[in-house]
């Protein structure tokens, strides 16, 4: 008997020696528990016991795992804590959510949960994870926590992030871990990553840093996306935007957390592009219940064949009837837009000249400053917005171009849907 009491007490040292270490160590707590292995750089963030984390990464470079690995370990090893997971909008909040959900529902951890929602993780030790949007502040109000994520950071209103989200941490002494690609200079994502606010642990993730991205795939997606837009998804590089006619302090205020989505009588702009350049179609119609125009539809693509675009378009047409068609005929516009007719679109042509050009943007950003226009949290739909750069003109005009290695068709397809031309014109 006495043999048998040293071997279970053995045992049991055995057994809390090994949780001890589980608890102590995230990298074997990835490995062991979640079954995540993560790589040497995904390590060091995991090490990290830092009240303040920033990570400036690439895409596909594993930033999202990584968190909901180490928000899992922080959750079930600090018992009665809550954890934040907070983005521009709940579609990017829900994906890091359901990174969690998925290393749970994989491990014996799904057999600690308390309760379990869409939005909301509690633990049997009274450890909750629980994912919100931040859209305008309102829906976080009133919430303390323990740890903020905030993913996708960069793209969040600054005012948010700063009076909402950093001070609900004051009562409980709490953590804040940034994630997100970059973006512009003007926030306070790049002000912390630059080194103006201090105690920051701060990480830099392009994605090449990953072994699983090959050079191919980057130079692959720098034909495809553009060079500037590469910069930033890949490199993780910012943008200098002191010219650009959107900027994107301008453009998180008009963001809001939806889906467009195909709708009837929608107003339609159609950028044709050209050789280097995309095709692009943008949407709008306006909403009555929010009293706004809301980007409902976009699409852009290297065209081989507009013939075959075209039918796109008339396809989209006879599955939700659309008000109006307004395309740019400058230059390989003016037969597109014959085409379109004798295909029995409700087409309007518009040459874009400087002046048409300065009167469609200049409504457009109009339309962004008033808040009268809403529009997706969508890199591309975004970029090319914000690419778009002006100078004054001798005569007092503007000017405008874009920055190189980037484009911007689908900005030209949303000034021309928001449009409104004389009556004279529709003759």
């Amino acid at each position: 008997m006495r043999g048998s009491s040293i071997g279970d007490s053995s045992s049991s040292n055995w057994r809390k020696e090994a949780l001890k270490k589980l608890v102590e160590d995230p990298i074997l707590f990835s490995r062991l528990v979640l079954g995540f292995k993560p790589f040497k750089y995904q390590e060091e963030l995991l090490r990290d016991e830092g009240k303040r984390i920033i990570v400036c990464a690439g895409r596909q470079v594993g930033k999202s795992t990584t968190i909901a690995a180490k928000a899992i370990h922080y959750a079930s090893t600090n018992p009665e804590t809550i954890t934040l997971i907070v983005s521009a909008t709940l579609r990017q909040s829900m994906l890091l959510f359901q990174k969690i959900m998925n290393f749970i529902d994989s491990s014996i951890l799904r057999n600690s949960l308390r309760k379990r929602t869409r939005t909301l993780i509690k633990f049997m030790n009274g450890s909750e994870i629980i994912v919100l949007p931040c859209g305008r502040g309102h829906t976080l109000r009133g919430y303390s926590a323990n740890l903020i994520i905030l993913d996708e950071a960069a793209f969040m209103p600054e005012e948010v992030i700063a009076n909402v989200i950093l001070p609900m941490m004051a009562a409980t002494d709490g953590s804040c871990w940034m994630i997100s690609t970059p973006w512009d200079t003007d926030h306070i994502f790049y002000r912390i990553w630059i080194g103006e606010y201090g105690g920051w642990s701060r990480y830099f993730w392009p994605s090449k840093l990953s072994p699983l991205i090959t050079d191919e795939f980057l130079e692959e997606q720098r034909r495809l996306i553009g060079e500037e837009r590469c910069m930033v998804e890949y490199e993780a590089n910012f943008i200098e935007e002191r010219s650009s006619f959107f900027p994107m302090k301008l453009l998180r205020r008009c963001i809001e957390d939806y889906e467009p989505r195909l709708e009837r009588n929608a107003i339609y702009g159609y950028d044709p592009g050209g050789r280097e350049s995309l095709a692009a179609l943008v949407g709008v119609k306006f909403d009555p219940r929010i009293g706004r125009w809301r980007l409902t539809f976009y699409r852009a693509e290297r065209c081989e064949s507009y013939t075959e675009f075209n039918s796109f378009i008339l396809d989209l047409h006879r599955r939700a009837k659309m008000d109006r068609l307004i395309v740019d005929e400058t230059g390989i516009g003016g037969p597109i837009v014959e085409h379109l007719k004798e295909l029995g679109l409700p087409v309007i042509g518009v040459k874009l000249t400087e002046k048409v050009k300065e009167e469609i943007l200049g409504r457009l950003k109009l339309m962004l400053e008033k808040r009268e226009l809403t529009l997706p949290n969508d890199p591309q739909l975004l970029n090319h917005l914000n690419c778009i750069q002006y100078e004054r003109t001798w005569s007092g005009g503007f000017r405008f171009t874009h920055r190189n290695g980037t484009h911007d068709d689908l900005a030209y397809a949303l000034a021309l849907a928001i449009y409104y031309p004389s009556e004279s014109f529709l003759i």
